[in-house]
């Protein structure tokens, strides 16, 4: 049985990390601290300059005034417990290609890796029914095949859906995109991405695994971002 550091970026009360909670218990004992307030795209931010305030609202729950990267940080250094595995989510949303770099559900698990702590982030695309049918066959292929590691996360994608055909290892895909900003107001501009990922062929890649029903896993690490140029 392992000790589970859960985290997220939607906040301690959101519902894929309450649901993620109810999984782990098969796995071990879990404790989260989680950010108070809502952190996405915060990716591995931490709180420099002003303390941070913890509460502990109940036995194996705390709460962090900081990012999801604080959490995590606060956990894997001020408890007695030595703990396994850190998980991160599960996100409301997918965290695929570049996705990642601004993921503070991915950021969190970045932040384990320093204390050398394996970590899983999980994200899905909002339908929290495939994470209820589905999250143990994925765990379970985790720990068979002997997947965790202190050298590198392991991004996970529940597909779009609600069935699982396959679980796949897969790449991280570079995926072509446009960042472009529309004029509000005088001062104010509102910040668009313009992608289209169902348009990937990249058949070994986490784009299109979401994509076909199948669970994208990611070993990723800094490395991941390093794109040899052609």
């Amino acid at each position: 049985m392992l000790n589970i550091l859960l985290t997220n970026d939607d906040g301690y009360n959101a519902t894929g990390i309450l649901l993620l909670k109810k999984k782990l218990t098969k796995y071990g004992h879990v404790v989260v601290v989680a950010p108070k307030e809502a952190m996405s795209a915060k990716s591995v931010t931490i709180t420099l300059g002003r303390p941070i305030e913890v509460k502990k609202y109940e036995d194996d729950l705390y709460v962090v005034d900081g990012t999801p990267a604080d959490s995590v940080s606060f956990g894997l250094s001020s408890f007695k417990t030595k703990f396994d595995l850190v998980v991160s989510g599960c996100n409301n949303g997918f965290n695929i290609s570049y996705d990642t770099i601004y993921s503070g559900t991915v950021g969190a698990c970045l932040e384990s890796l320093t204390y050398r702590v394996p970590a899983i982030a999980v994200s899905c695309d909002g339908n929290f029914n495939i994470i209820e049918d589905y999250f143990e066959m994925v765990m379970d292929f985790i720990l068979k095949n002997k997947l965790l590691s202190k050298e590198y996360l392991l991004n996970i994608n529940f597909p779009h859906g609600d069935i699982v055909k396959d679980i796949k290892i897969t790449s991280l895909y570079y995926r072509e995109e446009n960042t472009y900003f529309v004029k509000q107001s005088e001062d104010n501009y509102l910040a668009l991405r313009d992608i289209n990922d169902e348009k990937c062929i990249d058949v070994d890649s986490d784009v299109y695994c979401v994509y076909h029903n199948i669970v994208s896993i990611t070993k990723l690490n800094k490395t991941n971002y390093l794109k040899e140029e052609k």
